[in-house]
């Protein structure tokens, strides 16, 4: 007789539990810098890393500890592969996007890499093959399509028709040499480099002001920072009401959930499944054993039952898995642009020098690279061959709104 798992009584993220610990001020004092940045996750460290190498002088402010955030929620994966998208983006949005999308994601995989090499930051960095991957036969056709569109783009996609999983599969798509890491201990790293030479991070540190001019200022506390421009790399606002509404018409929240179990067998690779559940699956070694993380159950927040989803993802690791108990469990919420890209650029169209990137579809961690060029970009007036693409400001998510509806049911 199988027995129900018994699932932790507290969510706690493997990740933030696993964090290696920062220490950096509550901002006290006025100071100027050229840029601020609010948000200490990957995102916005990223953009003040890329922007300090480049010449500026940058301050974030998180509000309460580096990668804490949604940084802290992610599955983990790296990679340009964000699930079975290139055929239909490509038919959908015309093969130059498809490429831009590939290109810049594809890309991003190989900075962080060497970010990773040249700032020496431990953060269990490891090179995996990724899939997506069907237990269905009616899919069979779509994933080879998907493959060879994928493939015609320049990604390093194959059909594989086997995988190295406990059940059969009937098809995958296959992407070599992807990768997976520690995130927040990355954004740790990331957050060293960034403070000293006259930039700064500042965590326990809320933004209680936004002022977008010549000069911005941004106040938190009794603190004013005043700078050239405004990067907002956290939440959608929840004030002023035209803003948040602004925000509303172009992207919509998505809640899932991860447990995480321990491994009796090894296991290489990462995987996700269009499937019914759209489970994602990542092993991860955690001191001297192997770890799964089983992510899924999607729904737009305030819909559905969370302890029914937990369930469900640890009935899915006991029956195709083995895992006997279940040693974390949490969600995390991200943001999803109506056309299926990211938003990056001006916060507003009436902005002057306010900035943002979000709409990640949950890959944000190679996105958060790809966001961070564009915005550096376009704060120092350069040229980007993929700004045009994700501009924040582009008018198509909101006449996509019936298209995401529809999906949105039929998954």
């Amino acid at each position: 007789m199988v027995h129900m798992l018994k699932l932790p009584d507290d969510e706690h993220s493997y990740w933030k539990d696993t964090i290696s610990k920062s220490s950096y001020p509550v901002i006290e004092h006025d100071i100027e810098v050229d840029t601020v940045i609010i948000g200490g996750g990957i995102t916005g460290l990223t953009a003040a890393y890329l922007l300090k190498e480049s010449g500026q002088t940058v301050a974030v402010l998180e509000k309460n500890t580096i990668g804490s955030g949604t940084t802290g929620g992610t599955t983990g994966k790296v990679t340009s592969q964000h699930g079975l998208m290139y055929a239909e983006l490509s038919e959908r949005l015309g093969k130059k996007t498809a490429l831009i999308y590939a290109e810049s994601n594809q890309a991003a995989l190989k900075q962080i890499a060497y970010i990773i090499t040249k700032e020496k930051i431990a953060c269990q960095w490891e090179t995996e093959d990724n899939y997506v991957y069907t237990a269905q036969s009616k899919n069979i056709e779509k994933f080879k399509s998907e493959a060879k569109v994928a493939l015609d783009l320049g990604l390093p996609a194959s059909f594989e028709d086997q995988l190295p999983l406990p059940f059969k599969i009937k098809a995958a798509v296959k992407f070599a040499n992807q990768a997976k890491f520690h995130a927040p201990n990355y954004t740790k790293g990331l957050a060293a480099a960034v403070n000293g030479s006259g930039s700064y991070v500042f965590e326990h540190s809320n933004a209680t002001g936004i002022s977008d001019g010549s000069p911005c200022q941004v106040k938190s506390g009794h603190a004013t920072i005043t700078a050239k421009n405004i990067i907002v790399a956290t939440k959608m606002p929840t004030a002023p009401l035209i803003a948040r509404a602004a925000c509303a018409i172009v992207e919509y929240p998505q809640t899932s959930y991860i447990v995480a179990g321990k491994l009796d067998s090894p296991m290489k690779g990462m995987y996700i499944s269009p499937d019914k559940g759209h489970y994602s699956l990542l092993p991860v070694t955690d001191g001297n054993q192997q770890l799964l993380l089983i992510g899924g159950e999607k729904h737009i927040p305030g819909l559905g039952s969370p302890s029914k989803r937990f369930k469900k993802l640890a009935n899915y690791a006991q029956e195709h898995f083995g895992i006997s108990s279940i040693s974390y469990k949490w969600k995390a919420m991200d943001y999803l642009a109506y056309d299926e890209l990211p938003l990056i650029g001006k916060m507003y169209p009436w902005s002057k020098h306010m900035y943002t990137a979000t709409g990640f579809k949950k890959w944000g961690l190679s996105t958060s690279m790809v966001a961070g060029n564009i915005l550096r970009d376009l704060i120092l007036g350069q040229q980007n061959p993929w700004a045009e693409v994700f501009d924040s400001t582009r008018l198509r998510p909101i006449t996509s709104i019936p298209h995401a509806a529809i999906k949105y049911i039929k998954s």
